[in-house]
């Protein structure tokens, strides 16, 4: 709160005051100071809800109740004694803003975080492994009931409940840090595969997961059909191709992740230029979100290119594509380039913007307002399938990729 008159604050930066607030603030000792101080903890939610309070740019379009959140998060540092229990603190705080950007990244842990040599997925309401780099221990096709005793349906909610954003988005990152614990330790699971019921003990030692199998970055999969992997081909690769995939009856755009630098691909499929969807940067002003709302527009514009695809086109894509991913996918949705098929995007777009907090805490969340093309809600809702389609626990036994097929 500043003083004020006729709209204008009063003082001086060269006051007595603000001389005796910058001696104040220099005599704080944040270098040693870690979570199991209690004025840190109670400044960082302060600073955190204070961000948001003033610069979120989706306070209309996600209920969160804000003013509650800080006295629950208040309340939770009071009673928070180490650096876990304030991390889970500022998760929860970032949690309630629906952010698909949302994240916490605290100071290192004691002990390094791992996970099982495995990737999984949530088919037919169950845990799947779906890609495995021990398959003597667990196979593609086994369905994980319990780990450390618990369900796992009911591990995979809490973890989904610590992080940021639609529900689609929560899940995949909570299929992520699933089986996540310190490394060295072992993980105990209750494994459903075919008719047998398995107990089997795996250690806690990837600290990367495999990947499902996909065909070439560019291949040709049925004669006159051709596959592009836009999560991992370079748009040099996809150039030195484009004479092919411009002759193809059909050419299938993978965007079951993140786009590898590659959204000019798109300009081939349409004769005028492309535009993305709306990007508004907010101009705050006032505090509390007060006045008119006013924004920093921009948008990519992007000339058509030669040779012009007359194919059929399809673009797979699901909740794992965020941001960028969503920014090439709206195009899609908008212009009709193309069946969409699988399921709705995660729902986040625009750019990411981090804080650091005293401490070693780094907060990032979501600073531009995207909404689509017509000036409809994007936030939380996403681009949706024009073709929904979902795995089967059977093809995945079948080794058969069916959002593709």
């Amino acid at each position: 709160a500043l003083p004020s008159r006729h709209g204008r604050t009063l003082g001086s930066p060269n006051s007595t005051l603000a001389q005796r607030l910058r001696e104040g603030l220099a005599e704080v000792g944040l270098a040693g100071m870690t979570a199991e101080d209690e004025p840190l903890r109670l400044g960082n939610v302060v600073i955190t809800w204070n961000v948001f309070q003033h610069f979120y740019p989706y306070h209309d379009v996600v209920d969160t109740g804000w003013d509650e959140v800080l006295g629950t998060a208040l309340e939770r540092a009071l009673a928070d004694r180490n650096r876990d229990d304030f991390q889970a603190t500022l998760q929860w705080m970032v949690a309630q803003l629906q952010d698909g950007h949302g994240g916490v990244y605290g100071p290192s842990p004691d002990a390094p975080l791992a996970g099982l040599p495995i990737a999984m997925d949530w088919i037919e309401d169950q845990v799947v492994v779906v890609a495995s780099d021990a398959p003597g221990l667990l196979q593609v096709g086994d369905v994980i009931e319990r780990l450390d005793g618990l369900p796992a349906a009911q591990v995979l909610e809490e973890r989904a409940r610590t992080f940021s954003g639609s529900p689609q988005w929560r899940r995949w990152r909570a299929l992520n840090s699933f089986d996540r614990g310190e490394q060295g330790t072992v993980a105990v699971l209750t494994v459903q595969r075919g008719n047998r019921t398995l107990n089997i003990t795996v250690p806690r030692d990837a600290v990367q997961r495999p990947a499902e199998p996909r065909p070439e970055n560019i291949e040709e999969i049925e004669p006159g059909v051709f596959y592009v992997n836009l999560d991992l081909v370079e748009i040099e690769a996809f150039q030195a191709r484009v004479e092919d995939l411009a002759r193809a009856e059909g050419v299938i755009f993978d965007l079951r992740g993140y786009p590898n630098g590659n959204h000019m691909a798109l300009t081939h499929l349409w004769d005028e230029h492309l535009q993305s969807a709306h990007w508004n940067v907010p101009q705050i002003t006032y505090p509390d979100r007060a006045g008119e709302p006013r924004f920093a527009e921009s948008r990519w514009n992007l000339p058509p290119s030669e040779p012009r695809f007359e194919g059929k086109i399809v673009f797979l894509t699901d909740g794992r594509a965020i941001s960028y991913a969503e920014s090439v996918m709206g195009i899609v949705e908008y212009y009709g380039l193309g069946e969409i098929v699988g399921q709705t995007t995660a729902g986040a777009n625009g750019n990411v913007n981090p804080f650091t907090l005293p401490g070693g805490w780094r907060i990032t969340w979501t600073g531009m307002r995207v909404v689509k093309h017509d000036g409809s809600q994007h936030h939380m809702v996403g681009i949706r399938p024009t073709i929904p389609a979902e795995r089967t626990l059977q093809g995945v036994l079948e080794g058969r990729d069916e959002l593709l097929e």
